[in-house]
């Protein structure tokens, strides 16, 4: 279906998903190698982009970043490695607020799964083996080098590649784990306007859920699935009975911290919402930042929502 036109606060998303890493090279070998992501082999740096760098608020430290695409999905998977800024590894369990996962559908998870665990790839689905899903589908999750979750998912039936598409990735989805479902539709669905999600799921199980996860039979989640206005990105809200937000606040540059994208019509307006949500600007100023581009000067700040998925919130200048 074609995605939803912009209704409000966000208006698109970038790249979709921005691990960030320890070791760049470690994690583009998992997704380019492993996944089978195109990642080009040149290494961008900020060393001469300072208002890049004030932006992930560390104007004094070192980012190097790769970038995966699978067309045509659009946006990619931004690796980032942070140093000199004192990060320190992010450890979650699936169910932990903050947790945020990226979910790849592909025509065949086989020979990207076989490839991963020859990297090493720890295996979460109880068993260490593909989960029957229905509808002839099947999943299973692994952590990257940095120890994000990654869910492979091969659909049942898939349509033919298109011209120029990638040849085994199909779709990607985002799913970020909360500690209250209710108040992050407030915030994602009501106040930033993603769509979907009109009504409050009750809590489920399901033992082939669980075991896909690598939990235990007894627990309970609810999930809601919402669309980003004009790219599509399916974003998914989920949140586990019980679960309670972990003790330690995330920073932007700790291995295991997740970025993503979202272009925004007024930022401002954004960054109000989200810190009135329970959000925290973590840019250098305080406030948002101009962004000079190849094309255009942007708008641009980063905030650490509710529950420590850092948003890459983005204004571009009106077309003339």
């Amino acid at each position: 279906p074609a995605p939803p036109a912009p209704t409000g606060l966000v208006v698109g998303s970038g790249n979709f998903y921005s691990p960030i890493v320890a070791d760049l090279a470690k994690a583009v070998a998992f997704y380019r190698d492993g996944l089978g992501f195109e990642v080009p082999a040149e290494i961008t740096n900020f060393d001469n982009n300072a208002p890049l760098r004030a932006m992930f608020g560390y104007p004094d430290a070192s980012f190097h970043q790769q970038i995966g695409r699978a067309p045509p999905t659009p946006g990619g998977v931004e690796i980032v490695e942070i140093a000199k800024a004192g990060g320190q590894p992010v450890e979650r369990r699936v169910q932990d607020p903050g947790t945020t996962m990226l979910l790849v559908a592909m025509r065949d998870i086989s020979a990207p799964l076989a490839r991963v665990k020859q990297m090493g790839a720890p295996v979460v689905t109880t068993g260490g083996t593909p989960v029957a899903m229905g509808g002839g589908n099947r999943a299973i999750v692994v952590r990257d080098p940095a120890g994000h979750f990654v869910q492979l998912v091969q659909p049942g039936t898939t349509s033919p590649a298109a011209p120029g598409a990638h040849a085994n990735i199909i779709g990607v989805r985002v799913r970020h784990t909360v500690a209250d479902l209710e108040k992050s539709l407030a915030l994602y669905r009501d106040t930033l306007a993603l769509a979907g999600g009109r009504d409050l799921p009750a809590y489920t199980g399901g033992e082939n859920v669980l075991d896909l996860l690598g939990l235990a039979h007894d627990m309970q989640f609810r999930l809601a699935r919402l669309t980003v206005p004009t790219s599509g990105l399916p974003f998914e809200l989920i949140e586990w009975k019980g679960a309670r937000t972990p003790a330690k606040t995330a920073n932007v540059a700790d291995p295991g911290s997740t970025r993503i994208q979202l272009r925004v019509s007024n930022i401002d307006d954004a960054v109000a919402a989200l810190t009135k949500a329970g959000g925290t600007f973590v840019s250098t100023g305080g406030k948002p930042l101009d962004l000079p581009t190849a094309n255009a000067t942007l708008k641009v700040g980063i905030v650490r929502d509710p529950d420590g998925l850092f948003l890459v919130l983005i204004q571009a200048p009106p077309a003339k």
